[in-house]
């Protein structure tokens, strides 16, 4: 079985997850909340909002239902608004921690996969996001590339320092 479209989904995976990581470890604890204008998502939110996005797929594509997306889609899923104010969310070590699990059972399920059903069409319920697999998981790339962007300004309006990739 043919595994060189997954490979390169992989490598781009893991080459994205290591940019995510790098610019989370380099926001301050103390700016987790900074929103860089009203509204605007904040670090804490990003984090929570991929993890909760990967749970969506592991549960609407994958059938992988760990019972933890209903628990954080109101906090970090589609329409929710991020709040600057503390209470409102779990620690940041816990959210880190749902982001790193979650982030860990994705990738696991894209390694499951192989380039045919990589090819497959996507159920029909998901076709909204793209025509299969594949470009379901191109498209998550970008929405993370786009939320990288975010975490960007975030850091330029503290007047940080840009992260290297």
């Amino acid at each position: 079985m043919s595994h060189q479209l997954r490979d390169q989904i992989l490598t781009a995976y893991d080459w994205t997850q290591t940019q995510l990581q790098k610019i989370f470890d380099a926001i301050p604890r103390e700016h987790f909340l900074h929103q860089p204008s009203p509204g605007a998502n904040h670090a804490l939110w990003s984090m929570g909002h991929l993890a909760t996005v990967d749970q969506f797929f592991l549960k609407s594509v994958a059938g992988r239902d760990s019972g933890v997306f209903e628990r954080y889609a109101t906090l970090f899923f589609a329409k929710s608004t991020p709040s600057p104010n503390a209470d409102a969310y779990p620690p940041i070590d816990a959210v880190r921690e749902y982001f790193d699990s979650s982030r860990k059972a994705f990738r696991a399920w894209i390694e499951s996969l192989d380039d045919e059903r990589l090819a497959a069409p996507l159920p029909a319920e998901q076709q909204r996001f793209a025509p299969n697999y594949a470009g379901m998981l191109m498209r998550l790339l970008w929405h993370e590339g786009m939320h990288y962007g975010q975490l960007t300004v975030l850091r330029k309006s503290l007047g940080l320092a840009p992260v290297r990739i």
